[in-house]
């Protein structure tokens, strides 16, 4: 009697099944099946071969080293007739179809990670969060108010070349014979009043240096002149400062009308009218100074985070990108006036 009629016949003698077997010694029907047919060409290498044997005999109740010692020629003469497979069991007729599989399965795994890893790459690129940021900006840059179509900025002292009429200061006129200040840091932006007659350009409230006293140098840095490839910057609120070199920069986004006095590092400081729902970037590279005469109407928002209430009239932004408290007259010694001019109608 062979070892695969014995195993089968003491299986039979409990009354279990193939099915049940497998289930109790966690061993492929296919191969009790073949242990049982004495079919050793579809077993895998002799060590796993003898193995499911010893399991098989002990989930019948036989002893496994009684029967395998039994069995040994029989066995021997089986695993030298079978072509030579106790290098590895891959490859095999009752394994085929899994490793089929198992590699199938590993190629799309591979594929799936290899087209998520690329995505990732994509979506998560440092280089397309610069790129949103300077997109940002722009949309910024883009949404800053200018200066409206009857408001002209010129220096104070200048003729106004406006149809509108002469430059009305809202910050007043320095006296150049008098004053001890230079009255070239005194020069901020003024505005063209539509209401104003032709008559009033010879009106004594435009004050003229005498033709006796010299009028003062311009300072080189005071009014810096853009090189070809520098950004025009009209209103110097930093706006030809290079990426690199801005340091400092606020945005304020205006809830009512305001007006907004500024200067960044040592330009001359400038003025504008800040219309409800208008926004305006300033940037420096060393200070940023401000000054408002409605801060309730304002918000701002330093280098990141979001819109906030502005507390301070007149301040300057610190490093950690929050306002604090200034008193310096570094942007003119004339208060802000309290009204702001109505918009001109179309």
């Amino acid at each position: 009697m062979t070892l695969g009629q014995t195993l089968k016949n003491r299986r039979k003698e409990l009354g279990r099944s193939l099915e049940q077997v497998a289930a109790l010694t966690k061993i492929h029907i296919k191969i009790l099946t073949a242990l049982e047919e004495d079919h050793y060409s579809e077993l895998p290498a002799r060590a796993f071969t003898r193995g499911f044997i010893v399991n098989y005999a002990k989930a019948l109740k036989l002893d496994p080293n009684q029967t395998l010692e039994t069995f040994h020629d029989f066995l021997e003469q089986k695993f030298s007739e079978r072509p030579n497979r106790d290098q590895g069991h891959q490859g095999y007729a009752f394994e085929g179809k899994e490793l089929e599989q198992n590699r199938r399965w590993m190629m799309v795994g591979g594929s799936l990670a290899a087209i998520f890893a690329v995505a990732v790459l994509l979506v998560f690129k440092p280089e397309n969060h610069k790129r949103k940021e300077k997109h940002k900006e722009f949309e910024e840059e883009v949404e800053e108010t200018t200066l409206e179509p009857g408001l002209t900025p010129a220096p104070i002292g200048s003729p106004s070349p406006s149809p509108h009429g002469p430059l009305i200061s809202f910050t007043g006129i320095p006296n150049a014979v008098n004053s001890s200040v230079n009255p070239m840091s005194q020069k901020p932006f003024v505005f063209s009043n539509p209401s104003s007659t032709p008559a009033a350009l010879a009106s004594p409230t435009s004050t003229a240096t005498p033709a006796s006293t010299p009028a003062p140098s311009a300072s080189p840095a005071a009014s810096p002149s853009p090189s070809p490839t520098t950004k025009p910057d009209p209103l110097n609120k930093g706006d030809s400062l290079t990426a690199e070199e801005v340091k400092l920069r606020i945005t304020f986004q205006a809830k009512e009308d305001a007006l907004v006095r500024f200067k960044s590092d040592d330009r001359t400081p400038g003025m504008i009218i800040l219309r409800k729902g208008k926004s305006l970037v300033v940037k420096a590279k060393q200070r940023l100074l401000f000054e408002t005469n409605h801060p309730e109407n304002l918000q701002y928002r330093g280098s990141n985070g979001s819109m906030k209430a502005l507390e301070e009239a007149k301040g300057e932004l610190g490093p950690n990108s929050v306002p604090h408290s200034y008193s310096g007259e570094e942007m003119g010694k004339n208060k802000l006036p309290d009204q702001v001019p109505p918009p001109k109608a179309q």
